[in-house]
């Protein structure tokens, strides 16, 4: 083949397997605000596009409804926990025709090359009722809980739902409520979109308009009280401009009391770690080769929904011939999302090999796996590491058959010395020497005392500088080899071990904010606590979203000036 062809050939070999890849990974779909509506309403009908590129959009024929809007083209970018997700979308608005199940058939498009099509969708149209609404249907509140029967540190989530038929503007809680017996968060809930339910032919548009996420510290039953919200609902023929509050009415609504059942977790032999809800573990290690001089480290990563402060590094069982000290927490973070609370922990054990020889390592985690109310152990298997004898002979420990007493002397033998040493002159000046030598200890300890060279935090302070440059030099190595993940966590530890060494801030073991707020109370500059927060944005987000080089070099510039600055 001749070389122009085959460019060509490679070309097309190329940019086939690049359609088929967007292809498998792209998703299409169609999406509805409600599955079942009253007769003579209508419904928004969505069909998305995500992570691909497309043509050839084709609507499915309408047949079963009469098409009042659209269509409409949107397209969006977000970034959820670091992850990219684009869409595209085109939207309907439909009006049923008549009673009964109504198809939306699928719609079709063509992504990577291949034509994809929508699910079909059946939509049930119910009779409306024909009675009028009491002020109480029109407009109420229903207080809900994702399980009211619970365990010490499982999550639970508190809703306050609105049902309501009338236009709602405002909504406030006229008492703070104290929740005794829990750890309480409120989750986010201005950015919800209103859905639509239809109880007893009547539709109502509902939206949570609070969420709380409680962890229950101790069994018991506990009452959560009524509390009381007040609504401003818009005029009718009133100015309808959402910041004129001279035109809402006031109205009170009492949301209902809820109990909740804690109970204790079942006894277990297990080695637990603390966790109650849903968890995955994974478990790594960098070595698979050392010897018995050297020691291996094992990261363990933990992520769930269960109470992070419960959640303790497992001792996990280890071969003979190896030995563990106490792990380290690196990494604690907590994610909120409007589903609720998500933390992920990160453990380093550091392990050392006593003989040679070759060993098995995995890594396990017990939790309490709320959704089958029992214990769940998940195991890491690491494969073989392999353990050489090192330098060091005193580190490799031999088999009790290997050992043997030596023999005992069988005879003894006295004698008496020629010259005596005591009171000696050689005696005297090993005693003057002696008092001198010990003399001059103690004044060489004030003097070090009295310059601070023993303060141990103070010596950590001075050599925070020296300590965060090699850091940073080791995430430099990994920018070079093009590791961006690697690049990132070592830059998010440099920065964090340089916080505890120089301010004596636990950073790699507090939350970001409560770091920054910390920073903030050693009178760091505006300036530099910016730089800081872009730093661990940025890095936290690209381990997630690996960038390319020239920004991995930025970001590690930018950390090298942000240190040296805080050394003036």
């Amino acid at each position: 083949m001749r070389p122009g062809l085959s460019y060509l050939f490679f070309l097309s070999l190329l940019f086939i397997g690049n359609y088929s890849v967007t292809a498998q990974k792209a998703k299409f779909y169609a999406q509805v605000d409600t599955r079942k509506i009253v007769e003579g309403s209508y419904l928004e009908v969505s069909f998305v596009l995500e992570d691909g590129e497309g043509r050839n959009f084709k609507p499915p024929s309408f047949t079963d409804f009469n098409v009042v809007s659209g269509p409409s083209r949107s397209n969006s970018t977000t970034i959820v926990n670091g992850k990219v997700n684009q869409t595209m979308s085109f939207g309907y608005g439909l009006k049923p025709k008549g009673l009964g199940m109504k198809k939306i058939p699928p719609a079709t498009m063509v992504i990577g090359g291949k034509t994809m099509r929508t699910q079909e969708i059946t939509i049930e149209v119910v009779k409306g009722s024909d009675k009028a609404l009491t002020s109480d249907k029109q407009i109420f509140i229903k207080t809900l809980l994702t399980d009211s029967t619970t365990y010490v540190g499982q999550q639970i989530i508190l809703e306050y739902k609105l049902y309501t038929t009338l236009d709602v503007r405002t909504t406030n809680f006229l008492e703070e409520q104290a929740f005794d017996g829990f750890y309480a968060e409120d989750i986010r809930t201005n950015r919800m979109q209103y859905q639509r339910e239809i109880i007893d032919g009547t539709e109502y548009f509902t939206k949570p308009i609070r969420r709380v996420v409680l962890f229950p510290q101790q069994t018991g039953t506990y009452t959560i009280e009524p509390v009381n919200i007040q609504l401003g609902l818009a005029k009718k023929g009133g100015n309808r401009g959402f910041f004129f509050n001279s035109q809402l009415i006031q109205r009170n609504i009492l949301a209902e009391g809820i109990t909740i059942f804690v109970n204790s977790l079942p006894a277990t032999t297990e080695p637990y770690s603390g966790a109650v809800g849903r968890y995955k573990m994974t478990a790594t290690t960098p070595k698979r080769s050392l010897t018995t001089d050297e020691a291996i480290t094992v990261t363990m990563q933990v992520t769930g929904n269960g109470d992070s402060k419960t959640v303790q590094a497992p001792k996990w069982e280890l071969p003979e011939g190896l030995e563990m000290y106490d792990p380290n927490v690196i990494e604690d973070e907590v994610f909120t999302a409007e589903t609720g609370l998500t933390h992920r922990k990160t453990f380093e054990y550091l392990i050392v090999a006593k003989k040679p020889g070759k060993f098995f390592l995995k890594p396990t985690f017990v939790y309490f796996d709320t959704d089958k109310e029992a214990y769940a152990t998940l195991t890491r298997n690491l494969g073989g590491i392999n353990v050489i004898k090192g330098s060091n002979s005193a580190a490799v420990i031999k088999d009790n058959s290997e050992l043997e007493l030596a023999g005992i002397f069988e005879t003894t033998k006295l004698r008496t010395p020629a010259v005596s040493w005591y009171d000696s002159l050689g005696h005297r000046l090993f005693l003057l020497a002696t008092l001198l030598g010990g003399l001059g200890i103690f004044i060489y300890s004030n003097h070090l005392k009295n310059s601070g060279k023993l303060d141990q935090d103070l010596i950590r302070k001075n050599k925070a500088y020296e300590v965060a440059l090699t850091k940073l030099q080791d995430s430099k190595s990994y920018m070079e080899a093009g590791k961006s993940k690697e690049f990132h966590e070592e830059m998010i530890r440099a920065l964090k071990t340089y916080v505890d060494d120089k301010y004596d801030i636990p950073g790699l073991h507090i939350k970001k904010t409560e770091l920054l707020d910390r920073l903030k109370e050693k009178a760091l500059s505006d300036s530099n606590l910016e730089t800081f927060k872009v730093i661990l944005d940025r890095s936290e987000m690209a381990m997630y979203a690996p960038g390319l080089a020239p920004e991995l070099k930025d970001t590690y510039d930018i950390a090298v000036e942000l240190i040296t600055e805080l050394e003036k």
